[in-house]
């Protein structure tokens, strides 16, 4: 049934002809009653929108079967499904070329607007003007709950911290082009009739000039860039930019509200006070009241997901943007567990698959390729974009000033500011709904913006080296990178320790107590806090702050707090300094990686899980060991934590270490890190050292590098009684794996490198049966369950390939 609004004058006079015929009220009548001729419905349906303008028009409602919208939910969901199908089209057709999905959900938009199917009559009964109501209030909701969400996965805290960092950078990329653009526009401005003059022409420019942050953040998130200095320096340029549309955002209100300012500016300070002296407290108590690890009561997130909509359906009333109060909702919300990542959680999925569509059918309804007549217009409004664009780039080359960076990297730069997303097509909605802009220059901005978009995503994608996460040229780099191998045994060791989970603090700890730390040879732990990037918009790398008030203790704060506590109460030769990192798990290596080289640390100490909960977590952890040991600068050590004395905590302990050797870079790393647990007084090393019969198919240079760490070994703990030297002899692989089976279960921690050399005949012929790549051949065996039921711990270290030459210990000059 379709809804019909009549004129109540017109009814009135009908009542008084029936009331002198002595007839039945026309309120009497049935609701589906015809109260007009059939020509006059033809009529009325003409008139449809006229009649909505009309401000003396008061409306009564009645329904009809013959009406071009008595089919509305049948066509809404075929419309959706229509976009659905075409989009996912699109993306596997354009997906081997880099494009993003943004592209492909506004292509598909317009595939089915004006411009290609809606140009055709039979085609156009779908998207009628009256099919539309629905699909232009979905697009609305779209609008709002995508801002909301951006604006509360944003971390206010960070804010003002991260606009101090890099407000140089930020501060030029926005100048140059804005004074371009508003340049341009204002001398070009009576060449281009389609665009509103007066005030408006400054919201334009600053349009044109400055990178919208949800767009960034989603740009750098499909692109894998989160955690690399590119993409932060890039987020902090486009927080910097939000800061000034919020502000731009108000003055857009005013403006819109010219004749009624004074309504305007009450109702909106009255919802900022409600929101963020009732709503933001009520969130906090929330938060409070929530226990860490449950999820929020379904009423708190009912609530929580209702208010986005009624706040904006407010704003929008009272004569404000409804993206205002969309904002409003989200900044008092914070970002992260546990109610804004279950927030996010929730409305994520319903906005980018239900809402969203909507949002680009109605996008595609504005793009009419037919309606570019004006072909001067389209070519001055064409310039002024590019300038725009290639002002932006032009900035990035002044801020080399500040910053420093390479030419190649510069230019990656330039481009990811260039991105353009939902952002610039919502204010293109709202430009439109208001008549600021004409339906040419609504297409012609977005010809270029998706045009632009297309074309810049693929060649980050291309150019931009995932090896390289610094902005810096990489040769510098290279200097800085250690290993155990390369580290002066009496100088400071620095080990950055990675932990997921409160259960391994205590036996990360007790390693770092086991390598013997002295006032000769003092051990600094950056101990990190990895967790995965939920319900945020940014990546987190920074020290960890115990000062900082929280609304809640979470389990950072237990878990640097019992780090702190046992470190003091150790050797005053062991200290730590807290670090949280906050990134998704395929990207988490990259901030890693980054903080070793920053701290100049030769060692990464991560641990191992297995038997989690969630399979799909411990598939990522697996994979984040892997991404960490082939993009590490340095030596990367992999704890299998099966339960490590306690008695490491008392004075008086005792400790037995067994190290595998077959040779290889691995296994000298292995050999330096064993050197320095050799001189504790309470620890007793056992080394096995494994050679293969009759094989002389290995590396010469590789063999000689063994003997020589082998023998420096030997002469250095001639005359300890804590390490005992063992030599074993196998003609094979299966030789080889029951000899380390037949070692009785006396050790409390095993030590193997991961691999024997590239190639290795070993390797390959255990390659098979390996269960987790990260362990290696020999870990893997020794972690299993079929190796004394999975009781031992063992330690595998792994060299990166990168490194291999330096860790030449006969060549290596070791620093002091």
């Amino acid at each position: 049934m379709a809804t019909v609004v009549i004129n109540r004058k017109k009814i009135e006079q009908k009542q008084d002809i029936l009331k002198r015929k002595g007839k039945k009220n026309l309120t009497d009548s049935k609701p589906n009653t015809r109260l007009m001729s059939a020509s006059n419905l033809t009529n009325h349906q003409q008139n449809f929108q006229n009649r909505l303008l009309d401000k003396n028009f008061k409306t009564c409602v009645t329904y009809h079967e013959n009406l071009v919208g008595a089919n509305a939910f049948p066509v809404f969901l075929l419309q959706i499904s229509l976009f659905s199908l075409i989009s996912q089209l699109l993306h596997l057709a354009l997906k081997r070329l880099k494009q993003p999905k943004v592209v492909c959900n506004v292509l598909a938009g317009i595939i089915l607007g004006p411009s290609v199917l809606g140009h055709f009559e039979r085609w156009n009964a779908i998207f009628h003007p009256e099919e539309m109501l629905l699909v232009n209030t979905m697009s609305i909701m779209g609008g709002i709950y995508f801002i909301f969400i951006v604006t509360l996965k944003m971390d206010k805290a960070r804010i003002l911290k991260t606009v101090r960092n890099g407000w140089s950078v930020s501060v030029t990329c926005l100048v140059v082009p804005f004074t371009i653009s508003s340049f341009l526009t204002s001398l070009l401005h009576s060449y281009i009739p389609g665009v509103n003059k007066g005030p408006f022409l400054y919201f334009f420019s600053v349009t044109l000039a400055k990178p919208f942050f949800p767009v960034i953040a989603h740009a750098m998130n499909e692109l894998n860039l989160l955690t690399s200095e590119l993409g932060q320096l890039a987020i902090s340029c486009s927080i910097l930019s939000e800061l000034l549309s919020w502000m731009n955002l108000i003055l857009a209100m005013l403006f819109k509200a010219n004749n009624h300012l004074l309504k305007t500016e009450i109702t909106f300070c009255a919802m900022a006070f409600f929101m963020f002296f009732i709503v933001r407290p009520a969130v906090k108590w929330i938060i409070r009241t929530t226990p860490e690890g449950k999820a929020v009561k379904e009423i708190y997130m009912v609530a929580m997901l209702l208010l986005p909509g009624i706040t904006g359906a407010l704003s929008d009333a009272t004569g404000l943007n409804f993206m205002s109060g969309a904002v409003l909702t989200g900044l008092v919300v914070p970002a992260g567990p546990p109610l804004g990542s279950a927030v996010v959680k929730k409305s994520e999925i319903i906005m980018e698959n239900i809402f969203m569509p909507f949002f680009y059918i109605h996008i595609g309804q504005l793009f009419n390729v037919y309606s570019i007549t004006n072909w001067k217009a389209f070519a001055i409004l064409q310039i002024i974009i590019l300038a725009a664009y290639f002002a932006r780039v032009a900035a990035i080359f002044l801020s080399l000033i500040f910053y420093k960076i390479s030419i190649r990297n510069a230019i990656l730069f330039g481009l990811i500011l260039n991105i353009k997303g939902v952002i610039e097509l919502l204010l293109l909605t709202e430009w439109r709904t208001h008549k600021y802009v004409d339906d040419q220059t609504v297409t012609t901005i977005m010809l270029s913006h998706t045009a632009v978009t297309a074309i810049v995503i693929p060649l980050i994608s291309m150019y931009y080296d995932p090896n390289s996460t610094r902005l810096q040229s990489s040769c510098k780099l290279e200097k800085r990178t250690r290993t155990l191998g390369t580290t002066s045994m009496d100088s400071e060791l620095r080990i950055l320790c990675g932990i997921h989970h409160e259960d391994s603090i205590h036996n990360i700890i007790n390693l770092l107590k086991a390598l013997n730390p002295t006032e000769m040879s003092p051990i600094c732990a950056y101990v990190v806090h990895l967790v995965e990037l939920v319900g945020r918009a940014e990546s987190l790398s920074a020290p960890y702050d115990a000062q900082r008030r929280r609304l809640k203790e979470n389990s950072t704060d237990r878990i640097m707090r019992a780090v702190t506590n046992q470190t003091k109460s150790s050797c005053v030769s062991l200290t730590s300094q807290p670090f949280k990192i906050i990134a998704p798990y395929h990207t988490m290596h990259e901030s890693i990686c980054k903080l070793a080289e920053d701290k100049f640390a030769p060692l990464i100490l991560i641990p191992f899980h297995k038997g989690l909960e969630f399979q799909e977590i411990e598939t990522c952890l697996h994979q984040l060991n892997l991404n960490i040991q082939a993009y590490a600068q340095c030596t990367i050590g992999i704890l299998v934590d099966s339960g490590l004395p306690r008695s490491l905590s008392s004075t008086h302990f005792s400790y037995d270490v067994a190290v595998f050797f077959l040779g290889g870079a691995d296994d000298r790393e292995v050999m330096a890190l064993v050197s320095r647990m050799a001189g504790h007084p309470s620890l007793t090393v056992t080394v096995f050292k494994i050679d293969f019969k009759g094989n002389q198919a290995e590396n010469e240079c590789e063999r000689q590098l063994d003997e020589y760490v082998m023998n420096e070994f030997r002469e250095r703990n001639a005359g300890n009684a804590c390490v005992v030297c063992r030599e074993m002899m196998v003609n094979d692989s299966t030789e080889l794996m029951s000899s380390i089976r037949l070692i009785e279960n006396i050790y409390d921690l095993v030590i193997v490198g991961k691999q024997r050399g590239i190639g290795s005949p070993f390797e390959q012929e255990m390659k098979p049966w390996l269960e987790y790549a990260e362990l290696g051949i020999i870990g893997d065996m020794l972690a299993s369950a079929d190796f004394y039921g999975g009781t031992m711990s063992v330690l595998v270290v792994h060299c990166t390939e990168n490194q291999l030459i330096a860790t030449d210990p006969i060549n290596a000059e070791s620093p002091a």
